[in-house]
C-alpha cells in the first residue's frame, strides 16, 4: 500500500469464522491528533505503520484514561444496540472490526485543527482505494460530514447506488466484481444521536 502512512488497526478476528459480526467491517474515522513534538518522530515507516494499532491498544487497555475513548465507546454501544451482539465484550467488538483513519497525515493536536487540512488530497483517496483492495470489507462505517464527502462517488468500478429508504447516507459500490455498502454517520464526538444512529444501524443490517 503505497500511499498508507497510518495503516489500519485490524482487529485478530477481523473476516475469521470466530468474528462477532457476519461481514467484514471497517470503521473510517476522520485523523490522527498528536502532540506538535510528535509529529517528526512519525517519519519513521515503522513508527507511523504501527500509530493506529497503538491507539486502538491503548483504548482497550482500561489502565489507560482518557475522555476521548467516549468516542469509540459510543459508537460501539450504539453500532450493537438491539443486535444479539449487546452483550459481548469491548475487546470481542473492537476485535472483530478494522479502524482507519481517512487522512493520512496527523491533523494537529485537536478535532477543532481538521478545518484547516484538505480532505480532497489525491493521496488520501489512493491510500483509502488500497486499504479496501487489502483488507476487502463488504461494510464501511465513515465518520463525520468531512470524510464522507470526500469519498468518491466511484471506486474504479463504476458508480454507487444509494439506498432506497437512506438514499442521504448508505450507498452500494460495486469494486472489482463485488459490493462495498458504504455508511455515512455523524462523528461520535460530537452531535451525535445514539439512538438515531441505533435504528439506522439496524435498519440497514451492517451490524448483523
Amino acid at each position: 500500500m503505497n500511499n498508507v502512512f497510518f495503516r489500519p488497526w485490524v482487529g485478530s478476528q477481523y473476516g475469521q469464522p470466530n468474528s462477532v459480526f457476519s461481514n467484514k467491517i471497517l470503521i473510517l474515522g476522520d485523523s490522527h491528533y498528536t502532540d506538535e513534538s510528535e509529529i517528526g518522530e512519525l517519519d519513521s515507516q515503522k513508527q507511523s505503520s504501527d500509530f493506529t494499532t497503538g491507539v486502538m491498544t491503548d483504548y482497550l487497555d482500561e489502565s489507560i484514561k482518557g475522555n476521548w475513548k467516549s468516542t469509540f465507546t459510543k459508537f460501539m454501544n450504539s453500532f450493537v444496540q438491539g443486535t444479539a451482539h449487546e452483550e459481548c465484550l469491548r475487546e470481542q467488538l473492537w476485535n472483530s472490526v478494522m479502524f482507519y483513519n481517512y487522512l493520512q497525515i496527523p491533523a494537529g493536536s485537536n478535532p477543532r485543527l481538521t478545518q484547516h487540512y484538505n480532505y480532497n488530497e489525491d493521496t488520501d483517496r489512493k491510500a483509502f482505494l488500497e486499504v479496501i483492495r487489502e483488507y476487502a470489507p463488504d461494510i464501511i462505517i465513515s465518520w463525520g460530514n468531512k470524510v464522507w464527502d470526500a469519498i468518491p462517488e466511484d471506486f474504479g468500478s463504476g458508480c454507487y447506488i444509494a439506498n432506497d429508504v437512506h438514499s442521504d447516507c448508505f450507498y452500494t459500490y460495486p469494486f472489482e466484481g463485488r459490493e462495498v455498502k458504504v455508511l455515512g454517520i455523524n462523528h461520535p464526538s460530537s452531535a451525535y444521536e445514539s439512538s438515531r444512529w441505533s435504528n439506522v444501524f439496524n435498519e440497514t443490517q451492517v451490524n448483523t
